[in-house]
This record gives C-alpha cells, sequence and structure tokens, in this order.
C-alpha cells in the first residue's frame, strides 16, 4: 500500500506529529512523558546558549515547561535514562532492556577508542572504579583519584574519567545526577528500577532486534525515507544495506507505509499507527515555535531542505570564516513554515533576552498575524528562559 500526499501535507503532518501546532496539546511533566513515549529519545548536547537541545525541544511543545521537570524525570524518576541512541541521548528507561546490542556496540567502539588513544590501560582500572562505587555511593571522575591518562587532544585526561565513560558505554553504570554538564555515576542496578534491570529482551534473533529499532528510529522522526542522512545515525541503523532489506520486511508485514510526494524524487517510510496523523487538521495557535538545532523533526538536514524548503546547518563547529549565518542560530517555525532563523545572545537567568541577529527566509510575506506570532513567541520562550523580558533593540531588530 502507498499513500501520496503533497509537500504541504507533509509539513503539516511533520508538525502536528511533533506536537508544534498548539502549546494546549502537551502540558509540563504529562506532556514530556507524553511525547517521549511517541519519539522515545531525544539528542543530548552539553553546549548552552540558551538552553541544552534537550531542554530547548521540550520547551518548543510542552507549556509551563522548565529544566527541572526534566532533570526530575532523568535523575528522580527514572522515567528517562542518559543513553547512547543517536549520538549521545536522552531515552525512555522502558527501551533500556532493549539496547544489550547497543551497548555491545558502543562498548567495543570505546574500547578501541582508547586503544587508539594509547590509553588502553583505563581498562585495568575499571574493576576499582566499581569497588569504589559499591562503597562510596555515586561519584564523579574528580572524586576517584586513579592518575592520569596518557595526554591526548581529545577525551579524558584522567583514567577515573576515561574509566566511567567507558563503563557508561558498557552500561554498567549509568548517570546518577548532573551539575551542569558534569556527571556523576552510580552502578546501573542502583539506578533503574527492579523490573527495568530484570526484563530480557524479547529479540530471538538479530532480524527482530533490527526491526524493532528501525521501526523505532522512524518514530523519532515521524516519517523518514531511506537514503543516508544524520537520521539514520547510530550503530546497525547506518548500515545502507541493512538499513534497505530491514525497511522492506517492515513494509511487506505492513508495520510502516511508503509514502510518496510529487514534488520529492524520493520515498518516504511511515510507522502503520501513524498514518492517521495525515489526515489531521491543524489546530494553530497564535505563536512561533523556536526550533532547537538538534531538534528530531529537523535530524536529517536534507530532508528537511527537501520538505520545508529551509536549508540549515549547525555552524557552532565551523570556522567563523566559513560560517553563513553565525555561532549558534536556531530555525523559527510558524506553523507548518520554517520561516527565518534567529542567533540569539548567551543567556543569564534575570536578564533580559536579546538577539544578535535574525535572517527571514526569501519569500516570506509578513503580515500582522505573523508578527503577533513572533512577539508571543518570543514571550513564551523568554519566560522558559526566566529572563527579565525581551531587549527593546532585538525586537528592533526583526521587524
Amino acid at each position: 500500500m502507498t499513500y501520496s500526499i503533497t509537500k504541504d501535507a507533509l509539513c503539516t503532518y511533520l508538525v502536528n506529529y511533533h506536537s508544534l501546532d498548539n502549546f494546549d496539546r502537551l502540558s509540563k511533566g504529562a506532556g514530556v512523558k507524553k511525547f517521549f513515549k511517541k519519539v522515545k529519545s531525544i539528542q543530548y548536547d552539553p553546549l548552552n546558549i540558551v538552553g541544552r537541545n534537550p531542554n530547548l525541544v521540550l520547551q518548543s511543545r510542552i507549556k509551563g515547561f522548565t529544566d527541572d521537570i526534566l532533570a526530575k524525570l532523568l535523575y528522580k524518576d527514572r522515567f528517562l535514562v542518559d543513553a547512547y541512541d543517536k549520538e549521545m541521548s536522552i531515552c525512555i528507561t522502558e527501551d533500556w532492556p532493549f539496547f544489550n546490542r547497543i551497548r555491545a556496540g558502543t562498548e567495543k567502539h570505546e574500547k578501541d577508542v582508547l586503544a587508539r588513544r594509547g590509553q588502553i590501560e583505563v581498562l585495568s582500572h575499571t574493576k576499582r572504579i566499581i569497588e569504589e562505587l559499591k562503597a562510596r555511593g555515586p561519584l564523579g571522575a574528580k572524586d576517584i583519584d586513579l592518575g592520569k591518562c596518557k595526554s591526548t587532544s581529545w577525551g579524558h585526561g584522567k583514567i577515573a574519567g576515561a574509566g566511567l565513560n567507558y563503563l557508561f558505554f558498557a552500561g554498567k553504570v549509568g548517570v546518577h545526577g548532573k551539575k551542569n554538564a558534569i556527571k556523576t555515576f552510580d552502578l546501573i542496578e542502583n539506578l533503574l528500577p527492579d523490573r527495568i534491570i530484570n526484563t530480557k529482551e524479547p529479540f530471538n534473533t538479530n532480524e527482530e532486534f533490527y526491526e524493532w529499532y528501525f521501526l523505532r528510529r522512524i518514530g523519532s522522526i515521524g516519517i523518514h525515507w531511506l537514503r543516508n542522512g544524520l537520521g539514520w545515525n547510530g550503530y546497525y541503523l547506518n548500515d545502507s544495506k541493512l538499513r534497505t532489506k530491514t525497511l522492506n520486511i517492515l513494509e511487506k508485514k505492513g508495520s510502516i507505509i511508503k509514502i510518496t510526494v510529487p514534488e520529492i524524487k524520493e520515498k518516504f517510510y511511515i510507522r502503520q499507527e501513524d498514518i492517521k496523523l495525515l489526515q489531521k487538521k491543524p489546530e494553530y495557535d497564535n505563536c512561533i515555535r523556536i526550533i532547537a538545532p538538534l531538534d528530531n523533526m529537523i535530524w536529517d538536514r536534507l530532508m528537511v531542505y527537501k520538505v520545508f524548503g529551509f536549508q540549515y546547518s549547525w555552524e557552532v563547529y565551523l570556522p567563523v570564516e566559513k560560517r553563513k549565518y553565525g555561532y549558534y542560530v536556531l530555525p523559527i517555525l510558524y506553523q507548518n513554515k520554517l520561516i527565518a532563523r534567529m542567533e540569539p545572545m548567551k543567556h543569564q537567568i534575570g536578564k533580559s533576552f536579546s538577539i544578535k541577529n535574525w535572517w527571514w527566509e526569501p519569500g516570506i510575506s509578513i503580515n500582522n498575524k505573523m508578527k503577533s506570532a513572533v512577539k508571543n513567541g518570543l514571550k513564551v520562550f523568554s519566560e522558559y528562559l526566566k529572563a527579565d523580558g525581551i531587549d527593546k533593540c532585538s525586537v528592533q531588530k526583526i521587524f
């Protein structure tokens, strides 16, 4: 079975799927839980200019979202867990038992990394690190003195830090908590509920796991295509032959449905359970959304360009002379269109929210309703930041 929809309808579907149309749909902690049950995973990044990526993802969808809501779900309720999925991520804890193959892959990768850096001696200290955690409880790298690693240009400089990192990727320890981006760790059995630790994965074969994992990733984005891209980052997912084979199996089983868009050459795949959303009419509030740089909806940059006509690159890792826009630039969504991009100033709580630069997309017609939506969205965003209002000069830069 194949469905054909217009590009505009696909944009609307993605906005609806990601709950970016109306703030009244999701609220506070219950809203965060509901969203995670759908997408399963949000990419983590420690960089904080106006909030870290997971928090920015959630503030654009969740009415009344504050950073402490996410922290509580992670480090008190353990409804969520830090894990490797698409890069470093925050995942729904109920998926932990199903990630054995991913943890085996990341453990091997970390061993290879330590070997390349000449730090393989770290592995001989992991037993001591586990003993320290058993005896002393949650610890950070600074709390365990095992000396320094061989100096490298990247990675941990201390044996304890590299050892904790390895044990994390192996699934032996987990993140107990964070202060800013500094982690404390504990044994994973001390962090996750017994029902999670004792649940066995349901997969009898690798193929069964692949089907689950590929289907899960499509659900993290809402709809995806076959071609390579950042949306397929992660173990197994980035194997193009395995991806083609698995998606064909899922399509034959009816778990995914093929979608064609006359304006786009590539075919898309959607989970069968999400087909009904293709017919859902939008319920837009009059409020823009400031989109996170690693938001699930824009994981695949080429797909975003083909679907929304919006060419986006996160330029934080580019040299200044190679940046087209700026260091930390965020897309602006209005209804089902990405209409602009904004470079915010680094924010401090209690200070005014300031915008360094704002660029409207070519061809955007700015009317009074859109102006109102921009002002409303900036107000919501400044409240999330606990800012003392919006800098007046910033508004003048927009209009």
